[in-house]
């Protein structure tokens, strides 16, 4: 009787290991690229996407191994986040805090709802350059980090994509 109860205790063990490391090594949230926001160079948008099967809980942004001046969760239930996208004053989206609001996973984003549902995401820090964005948040209960360097185009506008 022990015999069965250690190998099935050690396959549940197995198991759950097996679910975090696929959890590690393909990490829900994802950074889609940044621009200026509302023509403003310090004011960056940076998009990002929740590919993962549950909601997910930012905690903390650093950018470039510091804490912003300010960083904000923009939710629009509209259109994308793109080079002279209007944020102030734009009835379809929202500012919050980072902890505020859970982000829902994009497979599951009715994208017909526009207006009614979120549809995008964005986090707004007021940084002159980022190079490098770690995001901290939570998935299923468990703290992930994401780090991106990012690099700029060579176009005229701000719009930066990742490595």
């Amino acid at each position: 009787m022990k015999k069965i109860l250690f190998i099935l205790f050690f396959s549940v063990l197995v198991v759950v290991a097996a679910f975090v490391i696929y959890l590690k090594s393909n990490p829900p949230l994802v950074i889609n690229g940044y621009t200026s926001a509302d023509g403003n160079p310090t004011n960056r948008l940076i998009e990002i996407e929740n590919k993962g099967i549950r909601e997910l809980q930012l905690q903390t942004i650093l950018v470039d191994e510091k804490y912003p001046e300010s960083a904000k969760l923009i939710v629009s239930k509209s259109e994308p986040f793109e080079i002279g996208t209007k944020i102030e004053n734009n009835p379809n989206m929202t500012f919050h805090k980072l902890t505020q609001v859970r982000i829902f996973p994009s497979q599951y984003i009715d994208r017909q709802a526009i207006g009614k549902q979120p549809q995008h995401y964005a986090i707004q820090v007021n940084a002159t350059t980022i190079q490098k964005v770690t995001i901290q948040y939570n998935y299923l209960k468990i703290p992930f980090t994401l780090t991106a360097e990012l690099q700029p185009n060579n176009e005229q506008e701000n719009d930066t994509k990742l490595k």
